[in-house]
This record gives C-alpha cells, structure tokens and sequence, in this order.
C-alpha cells in the first residue's frame, strides 16, 4: 500500500505570542519556512507538550512541524503514539492520525469524524479536498474547495498567479501541474471562480496512484498505456505521462506548468514552447509568440506584481513564484525590440527588472538584456562544501538565514578562480578587486592582502580576513553564483535556496540577534536584558528587564548586558569589537596589543565574541552592504564607535577598505 501523503495545509491556533514562544504552524500554500526553521519549532512544541500533556493544539504543532522538518516515519509514530496516550478521541487526535495513515480507507472516516466535531476549524478542509479529488466525489470536493477558499489559506499572490497559469493554456487543454500548493489553488479557482473548469487539470503527484490514475484518465477520455507504467519508479512513471499521453491523444493540447521538475519533461523539452506561465508541447515549430502577446498584455492579472495589494513578505508562496515571469517578459522584450517598438520593448523591460531586483536575479538579466545572453552559458559546477556552507549560517526570522561571519578573501578568491577557469572574463572584470585608488605603499599592502595563497595551519596569510575593495554589483553577482551553484549540488540541506544581500531591517534585527522577532523593523521589538550589580558587566545577581530596541540608549549587539549597552569597553578597558579609536586610548590591560582593539586595520573574521544568534562581528571591523546600492551597516574598523552600531547606516560610492558583506541566505523550498 502507498502511505498516505495527506498535505498538510493548517493554519493551527493563532494569538498574541511572546518572543521566543513556539509559533503557530502555517498553511504552505500562504508562506514556506526553511526545514531548519520547523526543526527549531518541533522542539519548542515538544517542551510545550511536556509542559501541558493535555494541550492537543500543543501536540498538533509539534507533530506538523516535526513532518515539516522532514523527520524519518519513526519519529511520527512515536509523537502519534504519544499523542494517543495524552490526548485520545481528540480532533486534534483524529486528524494527526489520519495523516500519519498508510491505508486511505482508513484515514477519510478520521477525517470525517474531525470534521464533524470542529466543521469550522479549517485543519481538515484541505485533505478532505484531496481526498474527494482522489475518490471522484467531485460535489464533495467543490464543497471543500469552497470551505478552503473562505478560510483565507491562500496568498493572494498566489490565487493571482494559478488565475494566470489557467488563462495560460487554451480551451479543452490537459494541463500537468506537480506539487500541492501548485496544484490546490488550480482546483479551488475551478470550482469556487468557476475560471476555466473546462482544463483538464492533472496533477502528476496524484496519477502516481493506480486507481485515481485509471479513474481520472478515463474521465477525460484519454487513450494511455497502464502496463507501460505499472513497472517503473514512481520518478520514471511521472516521465513516462508527460511524454507519452500527447502521443497518444494527438487530438488534445498539451500544456506544462512552468514549475514542473525539469527531470519529468526531459524527454520533450524540445517540443516545449513557452505560452505564459505554461509551455505548450508542439512536433511541429509554433508561433508562440502570438499567445504571449494576447496572454500576457490581454488575459493575464498582472497589477499584483507592480503593486503590493496585501504587504505580504518575499516569503509568502505566490512572491516566491514570480520569477516564472521572467522568461515570458523577456521574451516579449526582445520580440517588441526587434519590431522597433521600443515603447512596449521599455515597459516589459522595466516589468523585468523590478521581477529581477526583488528575487536576486539582477546580473543574470541584466547580462540578458545587454546581449550577452548569460543564461546560455553551460553550468559548470565548483566543488561547493555544502556541509561546511551550511554550518555557517544562522536562523534570523522566519525563512531568512545570515552566515556568522563576513565574507572573506578565501571564499571570494574561489569564486573569481572559478570564473577565470570557466572563461567569464566579462563578469570577472566587474567582480575583480578594485585598487585603483591606491598609491604604494598601500598598493603592496593591498597586493598582497588579497592574493590567493595556499593556506596551513601556521599560516593562513589574509584568507580569514574580510573581503574588501569590491564594487556592489560583484557582490550581488557573487551571491547569485553561490545560489547556482548551491542549488545544483546533490546531498544539500535545503532544496532550493537564494543568497543575497540583506535590506537594512534585516540586516539589523540579525545584528540584534532578535529571535522570532515580532517584526522587521527593529524599533518596533523589545527584548529581555539582564541588569548586573552596579560596576559589573557580569555578575551572579542580577534582574531582568524588558526594554524596546527604541531605546536610543541601546546601540551595541551586547546590549542584553543592559550596563554596556551603549559602550564599545568593558569593564576592563578592553574593546569589543575592531573600531576607529583615538591614538591616546590605551591598549587592553595585560595584553601585548599595541592598540585598544587591538588591530591597526582590519582583522581576522570571527575575532571577537559573536552575538547571542552567533553573528561575528556584526559591528566594526567592516561595514556589510545591503541590498541598497551605497548604504551599509554596523561601521568599520575606519568608523568611531559612535559610528559603528546596530542602528548606524554607513554611505560608500564604490568599492572601499573598510566595506565588505556579509551572506544572507532565504529557504525558498525547505
């Protein structure tokens, strides 16, 4: 029997939560968190669970976080198990076992016994969906689709994007979809909208089960081959349908979802013609076009991309899929070009660029639009350490990672080696360090700070020392070549990721090393400190306090040692972090520094202690750009102290001594 893959779409029992409380688990289809991000929440679940061994909603949490964060079936039982001791005939109980069943017969009357005790509470409208999807009780199903749509378990990005996708395709069309916040949405647009019930919706995912296979072809009237399939993996039967029923059944069109995995349309992908956001399959050439005009300028709801109705975050569902539009604009722009139509050639470029600024895609489309055609260049893998790279990062809010340390000249020399080997000379001129500016001796000094060397354990040279003297747009480039790479990589932690440069907010509630913050903008915080004996920075007595990140007085990463708050020395006289001080101010007491940071210019990342979320040097020793071109935060080890806090905004015109970055990293597909 197949196990029952139930999705797992809830919003769980929301309220007013304290920071740090384990929160609510949300509907995929409205927002999707990194693995990490459920793992962190399994836990705290599981300590409210111990807490209150009666609590159900406390238990579903933990059990929906825990089959979030990808935990093996053994570890499900055991919470299942557990659950059933402490909560037994519970709704929450009900449904938790439901999705943890193998046998679908067994699993749809839990279900229905949930649903009868809570017909409101919208944890069960999902499964039940697909479940009369799966059964052909399409009354049942339009039923919950329209208890979903009422539930408001969409982004509304999304609805807007599954309304194009289905404008995308003409009359009478079979359309493959694959996922199932791809998929749901489709359906409850049909069903509720009533927007073109007339596409023949198949989803790959539910055609890997013989008996809904066999069910809905046939109600489709479609012609295929069940022996073909029966032997295969369930990888190789998702292959095996997308090429072989347009064979089979010549006289309907055939259209693909632009999110389908590239493994399941491998075999056809030269047949495939780009139409909206679904391609078309065509043996024969097709004007396409003529469908990307009419689609995109007359049938498409476009006004949600250039306006942000509803304020919802880069990682709500249906922002993260708008960079399906790229391709469709791009090729638009270039069709409008060689027309010499240069005003609508203007608008789609423009469409392009704002789609590219907001999903870190600016050289990639940018070298397009310049007529390099970057994205035709093959990709050539580099022996990326995943492991390693996934150690350094740390859990800010939400999706939203920062790597501990900033970048340095070790790492970036591997990328700028890389893109010499590869032949890039272009983009290697753009990312290359800039050290025009400089007269000798700095000239040598600088030489030889970035040279690549071959590092030991006596001598590492400059490699952990932060990367300096690069322009803006090379560190955008660079974060984008992670991303590439990254994503290519067998055996990585998160499936699809995006490295970035930080905005200001973000950058300074990683600074401030807020947990689950309350809100992106730092002010808007407040957070527990500990307020020690007078004339200690630390001490066994002491109280704590709520304060707000308000605060003017609050300025350094340290603050939550409330009396050093708004000081860059201890109690000892000895700096915290690598600043511009002023030649009279003494070195720290009993050491052999000759300086009271005790660097003269930049020093090695991770040299002094990081703040409470793990970040080094968050403030000082280099300013971090953002993803504001000429803004950067935190001051430098050429900035005052006054300069150099968690607040402080720091303006360069270019590439810079006392500038680098640090990596921020989103879980786009946990």
């Amino acid at each position: 029997m197949v196990k029952l893959r139930i999705t797992l779409l809830l919003i769980l029992y929301s309220g007013v939560l304290l920071a740090g409380a384990p929160q609510p688990i949300a509907a995929k289809t409205k927002v999707i968190k990194p693995a990490g991000w459920y793992e962190a929440q399994a836990v705290q679940w599981q300590e409210e669970t111990q807490k209150e061994k009666r609590n159900a909603a406390s238990w579903m949490n933990y059990y929906i976080a825990s089959r979030y964060a990808q935990r093996p079936d053994s570890q499900l039982a055991d919470i299942v198990a557990n659950m059933r001791a402490a909560v037994p005939g519970s709704f929450e109980m009900l449904c938790v076992q439901a999705w943890q069943e193998d046998d679908r017969a067994k699993a749809l009357p839990m279900l229905e016994q949930a649903f009868a005790l809570q017909p409101n509470n919208p944890a069960t409208y999902a499964s039940l969906l697909l479940e009369h999807e799966f059964l052909g009780h399409d009354e049942k199903r339009k039923d919950f689709s329209q208890k979903l749509f009422n539930s408001e378990q969409f982004s509304q990005a999304l609805l807007h994007y599954s309304y194009n996708v289905l404008m995308s395709v003409e009359k009478d069309a079979v359309l493959f979809t694959e996922a199932d916040h791809i998929t749901l949405p489709i359906l409850v647009l049909q069903d509720v909208m009533k927007i073109r019930p007339d596409v023949k919706v198949m989803s790959l995912d539910l055609l890997l089960e013989p008996n809904y296979r066999s069910r809905k072809l046939n109600g489709a009237g479609l012609l295929w081959d069940d022996a073909q399939l029966v032997p295969l993996s369930p990888a190789d039967q998702k292959k095996t349908l997308c090429a072989s029923l347009p064979i089979q059944n010549q006289n309907l069109a055939f259209y693909y979802t632009l999110t389908l995995s590239p493994e399941n349309i491998s075999a056809i992908k030269n047949q495939l013609y780009v139409v909206g956001l679904a391609s078309q399959l065509s043996t024969t050439r097709l004007d396409n076009m003529t469908r990307l005009k009419e689609n995109l300028e007359n049938n498409f709801l476009l006004d949600y991309l250039t306006v942000n109705f509803d304020g919802e975050s880069e990682s709500a569902t249906g922002k993260v899929l708008q960079t399906n539009y790229l391709v469709p604009m791009l090729l638009l722009h270039e069709h409008y070009l060689k027309m010499g139509d240069k005003q609508r050639a203007a608008y789609w470029e423009s469409m392009v660029v704002k789609l590219a600024s907001e999903s870190g895609k600016e050289t990639l489309v940018s070298n397009f639009l310049a007529g390099k055609k970057a994205e035709a260049l093959p990709f050539v893998p580099f022996a990326l350490n995943t492991k390693d790279l996934d150690d350094h990062f740390r859990l800010v809010k939400e999706n939203v990672y920062a790597f501990n340390a900033e970048l340095t000249n070790g790492r970036y020399n591997d990328f700028l080696d890389y893109l010499m080997q590869t032949n890039r000379m272009d983009l290697y001129e753009k990312c290359k360090y800039d050290l025009s500016r400089y007269e000798e001796p700095a000239l040598s000094f600088m030489k030889s700070y970035h040279v690549p060397r071959v590092v030991s354990k006596k001598q590492k040279f400059y490699s952990n020392y932060p990367v300096i003297n690069i322009s803006y747009e090379a560190a955008v480039a660079y974060c984008e070549w992670l991303t590439e790479q990254y994503n290519n990589v067998a055996g990585r932690k998160f499936k699809k990721v995006k490295f970035r440069l930080p905005s200001v907010n973000e950058w300074q509630i990683a600074a401030a090393s807020l947990r689950n913050a309350e809100s992106w903008v730092l002010e808007e915080n407040k957070a527990q400190v500990k307020v020690f004996e007078p004339g200690h920075d630390v001490s066994r007595k002491y109280e704590m306090k709520t304060v707000s990140l308000a605060d003017k007085d609050i300025l350094y990463p340290w603050f939550r040692y409330y009396g050093i708050r708004n000081t860059v020395l201890n109690s000892r006289g000895c700096s915290l972090g690598n600043f511009k001080f002023p030649d009279t101010l003494k070195p720290c007491p009993g050491t052999k520094t000759t300086t009271a940071d005790g660097f003269w210019l930049m020093a090695p990342v991770e040299s002094y202690f990081p703040n409470d979320i793990g970040l080094f040097d968050v403030v000082g020793n280099v300013a971090e750009m953002t993803n504001e071109r000429g803004k950067a935060c935190g001051g430098s080890w050429n900035h005052s102290p006054e300069e150099s806090t968690i607040k402080s905004i720091n303006t360069y015109d270019g590439p810079s001594d006392a500038v680098g970055f640090r990596v921020f990293m989103d879980v786009i597909e946990p």
